[in-house]
């Protein structure tokens, strides 16, 4: 994939300043690094360096970072998120999670071009260790963490990156819910909130252009603010849609649904969920949870009807 005339120098970074004058010297550098996980277990943090024999991914990405970040790329496969305190040290990170056994073409063909990727997270990448707060009594459980006979959850709904939103905690070293970049970018547009002719459902559309020099797909993705006074967590994920691979200034109309469900919280009085009408909503379409481009408010009337 490099090409015939390249030539391909491994280290395997045991020797942190050899790798890192090995990267000093070279044209393009590519690390790999992993952690990894198992049932009837937990890692002892999120690092990289639990989970593994060897101890110094952290500190080997740092180095080289410091000599050769602009111009490395660093892989990693992982069981789910991890702390990246390099993170901005780098020109870019591909993440390919618990990949197969045809994980080295995949990745090669992203590394090289072949591929445009289009993958989001789907969970939040955080900044630093328990991030969110979590105590004992929520996980794993009191009084005896070993065999725990109460959990309490206090977290409610702000689960995730509802959370973050919640909380208001930028992302400097971790990366949002949703996340995930492309070699091109992609521009929205006409963004609308309607009813679904003969339907119960609300119809929300709008238009994803390539706006870049490749082809590309993008996984557009909707998030709904409920009136304030209800309870909800500040943005909700209730829809996303992969484009097809769109050529450079080509357009797709994206159109999703929102069910009554979806416009629903559950009532601890009644036990069930409850359809919010006469109340006023907001819904945002954008490129993540913390990349939204577009909004429009619309209310739902007694009938169920969206009026914008």
């Amino acid at each position: 994939a490099a090409g015939a005339s390249a030539t391909v120098t491994f280290n395997d970074g045991s020797d942190i300043s050899a790798a890192a004058s090995l990267a000093e010297e070279s044209d393009y550098v590519i690390i790999f690094v992993g952690t990894l996980s198992g049932e009837g277990g937990d890692r002892a943090s999120l690092s990289l360096d639990d989970g593994v024999d060897w101890k110094n991914q952290n500190k080997a990405i740092a180095a080289i970072a410091a000599k050769a970040g602009h111009k490395t790329a660093v892989v990693a496969s992982v069981p789910g998120a991890v702390l990246m305190p390099w993170s901005r040290d780098v020109a870019a990170i591909l993440t390919n999670f618990m990949p197969g056994q045809q994980a080295g073409n995949a990745i090669a063909d992203v590394l090289f071009g072949e591929v445009n990727p289009s993958a989001k997270l789907p969970l939040t990448f955080p900044n630093e260790e328990n991030e969110t707060r979590f105590s004992p009594a929520q996980y794993p459980g009191i009084p005896d963490r070993k065999e725990p006979a109460y959990a309490f959850y206090s977290e409610h709904l702000l689960v995730g990156y509802r959370y973050y939103d919640a909380h208001n905690i930028s992302f400097t070293t971790g990366f949002p819910f949703g996340h995930g970049l492309s070699y091109t970018t992609f521009k929205y547009s006409n963004l609308t909130v309607s009813n679904e002719a003969g339907k119960q459902g609300k119809r929300v559309s709008f238009v994803v252009e390539n706006s870049g020099a490749v082809s590309g797909a993008e996984v557009a993705q909707l998030y709904i603010a409920f009136p304030s006074d209800v309870g909800e967590p500040p943005l909700q994920l209730k829809g996303f849609k992969k484009t097809k691979a769109l050529a450079p200034g080509e357009q797709e109309l994206v159109e999703l649904t929102l069910r009554s469900r979806d416009l629903s919280f559950w009532s601890e009085r009644s036990h069930a969920w409850t359809f919010l009408q006469m109340r006023s909503f907001k819904a945002f379409v954008g490129s993540s949870s913390r990349d939204l481009r577009l909004s429009s408010d619309f209310f739902v009337g007694s009938s169920g009807a969206v009026y914008v």
